[in-house]
């Protein structure tokens, strides 16, 4: 196996992150929504902190990504993210508006909200993955690519096609397009 240039977690690793958060709290609910969304699609933390309820479709099974710059993508979403996913939107987000004075039925767009109904920041995320990163015992260097660059190395070990890996990314290629 090649030495890679960053820290990639193990599948185990990835596993014990995404289930410290107490899944039974609204903000561990929240918390393991946000950690399994930047591994499962492969996102960065600029895009789960961009991520608006417009951006979702469970039934069609994909998430739409905004990078701070760059085109967005539409990824397909896997089994574990929808679960956790619909999970929060249902039963932690409309908690946590609550909370922080909005009604259920407020038009907020962001999906991720902090106890004061405002939309999570980077920073709030980066504050997030630490904390878990300690309480899961995991010691390696966590940052916020770290469960991405993680996910793009599991899919390649699983046999995943590059390309399909590249998409998933949202990689460009040498001629500045996008990988279709």
């Amino acid at each position: 196996m090649s030495q890679l240039p960053v820290e990639v977690l193990s599948e185990q690793e990835v596993q014990r992150l995404i289930g410290h958060p107490n899944a039974d709290d609204v903000f561990g609910l929240r918390d393991a929504a946000i950690l399994s969304a930047l591994y499962y699609a492969a996102a960065t933390a600029g895009e789960i902190a961009n991520l608006d309820i417009a951006d979702i479709d469970l039934d069609a099974g994909t998430l739409r990504l905004r990078p701070d710059s760059g085109r967005p993508r539409r990824i397909p979403i896997e089994g574990p993210l929808v679960e956790v996913l619909d999970r929060y939107l249902e039963d932690s987000r409309k908690v946590l508006l609550v909370h922080g004075g909005f009604s259920v039925h407020d038009d907020r767009a962001a999906v991720f909200v902090t106890n004061k109904g405002h939309r999570v920041r980077v920073q709030d995320i980066r504050q997030i993955l630490g904390a878990h990163t300690k309480g899961a015992g995991i010691e390696a260097d966590v940052n916020y690519s770290t469960l991405r660059l993680s996910r793009a190395w599991h899919l390649r070990e699983a046999g995943e096609p590059p390309e399909n890996i590249q998409r998933l990314l949202g990689a460009t290629s040498r001629s500045g397009r996008h990988v279709v």
